[in-house]
Order: structure tokens, then C-alpha cells, then sequence
């Protein structure tokens, strides 16, 4: 399995995330970004990732959703990648929830983040074929709209609202030796 370590804000390395990423032209060459993308994402357990979190400064992202026995009522969308995403439509309709991130502290921040609950997307799959998806599930619209900001070089703490930072917090159970040891 392909595992990167999670760039980080606040390092180097994690300056990338703070600088639009560039589109992706070569399908035959992305297909092991995406390789990457998904054992990083199987690896840390988390359900989306965007290419620049791993170092590489290109428009795809992965998202791995599925019910789990903490959270059962996730629709089950498996392993998908999204090639140079373009947010079509979204809904007026909107709600507050707590978000994180693997290149912030490795995913032990969290804090409030307002998103649209529906949208639809446009983007290329993993061979280069156009698609249209509308996206009904309120929790698969706030991911994919917060691995797009990372296409753009933003960060889901740029999206809190002012009042909502004294909110943030720490997810202690998670296990940060695990984070950064790959072997």
C-alpha cells in the first residue's frame, strides 16, 4: 500500500497548502497520485484527501465514504477520485459542523465550519471522462467542498467564523504515534 505522510501546516512542507494547485493534464501519470491518495486515506481513516496534502500540487481529490459502526448512517459511496472539480450549484440551505483535517496537527483539531448541505459538481474521473453529480448527502457536500479548498490553497480553519474559534478543540483519543509512524 502507497502511503504518504500528511503535509503539514505550519512546516515547509505544508506551504503548498496554501497555493492553488494546478490541473491535471496527464491521466496516465495521476493514477498514482490517486494510488497515494487512497492507502494515505485507508492508512489514517479519513474520508477525504486532497493531492496537495501529500506534497503534489494537482486538482484531485479523494473521497472514502462509507457506514461504519460508529457512524452507520453514512451513505455508502466507497473510493472515489475527482479530477479538476468545479462546484456548479450549491444550496442555500446550510448548517454548522465540525470539521477536521490530517495536515492540521494530523487530524486532532477540530472546530465549526458553516457548508451548503447539496451541490453540484463537475470533474473528470480517473480516465479523463466528464461528470456531472448532484450530491445530496449533507456530510459528502462538506467534504468535497472542503478537499476543493484545498485545490485553491485554503484550509478549513480559514472558513470559521470569527465567534466560532473559541470552539475549537482538541480530539485526544486519537493515537498521534500512529499518525507519524508508517512502519
Amino acid at each position: 500500500m502507497a502511503i504518504i505522510l500528511p503535509k503539514q501546516v505550519g512546516t515547509e512542507e505544508g506551504k503548498l497548502l496554501f497555493q492553488r494547485a494546478e490541473e491535471v493534464k496527464d491521466f496516465d501519470k495521476s493514477k498514482e497520485i490517486v494510488k497515494f491518495l487512497k492507502g494515505t486515506l485507508e492508512y489514517y481513516g479519513g474520508m477525504g484527501l486532497a493531492a496537495p496534502q501529500i506534497g503534489i500540487s494537482k486538482r484531485v481529490f479523494a473521497l472514502n465514504i462509507r457506514p461504519t459502526e460508529k457512524y452507520p448512517h453514512l451513505p455508502k459511496i466507497g473510493f472515489k477520485a475527482y479530477f479538476n472539480p468545479k462546484i456548479l450549484t450549491i444550496s442555500s440551505d446550510s448548517d454548522k459542523d465540525s470539521e477536521g483535517c490530517l495536515s492540521i496537527f494530523y487530524g486532532t483539531l477540530y472546530g465549526l465550519v458553516k457548508r451548503p448541505n447539496k451541490l453540484k459538481v463537475k470533474y473528470l474521473n480517473i480516465e479523463g471522462e466528464e461528470q456531472v453529480e448532484e450530491i445530496i448527502h449533507p456530510l459528502q457536500s462538506r467534504i468535497i467542498l472542503h478537499e476543493k479548498d484545498h485545490l485553491d490553497g485554503k484550509i478549513f480553519l480559514q472558513r470559521i467564523e470569527k465567534d466560532d474559534f473559541s470552539k475549537l478543540y482538541w480530539n485526544e483519543k486519537l493515537d498521534i504515534k500512529k499518525m507519524v509512524n508508517l512502519n
